[in-house]
């Protein structure tokens, strides 16, 4: 009995402390991996995004660090491309002028509240498609990654 009761403890305390695990971002630049949770994500400076999307109903507000402070952040003397990658596969490639220039921001919360996978989240590339008409195009939607997981500089 007494086995069987420490047995069941420790599932019980793995599922707990999987289910309690922060969501993280995985940066990749010069051959290393830089895994950064939501809390490091939201220790850097703010970004707030009100905006409507061809994606949801009605207009949104997302919060979270801008592109350009991960760039300025973790680039590299001759990282000129950016690789986004959602949990499911779906990746974007572009030259990193032309990312930078969609003001992006990597959201963390939309409407205050932290993102689940089934809401799109946990970090969801935003762009400010209301304050910037120009960029509500096609083309600029493939880089809305919702469930996005990594980021490469090459």
């Amino acid at each position: 009995m007494r086995t069987f009761r420490f047995a069941v403890f420790l599932v019980i305390s793995f599922f707990s402390t999987v289910a309690s695990a922060e969501p993280t971002l995985a940066i990749m630049v010069g051959g290393e991996t830089i895994t950064l949770s939501r809390s490091e994500l939201e220790s850097l400076p703010q970004q707030r995004i009100t905006t409507t999307s061809p994606y949801f109903e009605g207009t949104q507000e997302f919060s979270g660090p801008s592109l350009q402070t991960l760039i300025d952040t973790y680039w590299q003397p001759g990282n000129e491309h950016i690789l986004f990658r959602a949990l499911n596969d779906y990746a974007v490639e572009a030259p990193l002028k032309q990312a930078l220039a969609l003001d992006a921001i990597i959201a963390t919360r939309r409407n205050s509240r932290v993102m689940s996978v089934r809401t799109h989240g946990p970090f969801w590339v935003m762009l400010p498609l209301s304050q910037q008409p120009s960029l509500n195009t096609t083309d600029n939607h493939r880089f809305m990654i919702w469930q996005l997981s990594e980021i490469e500089l090459k």
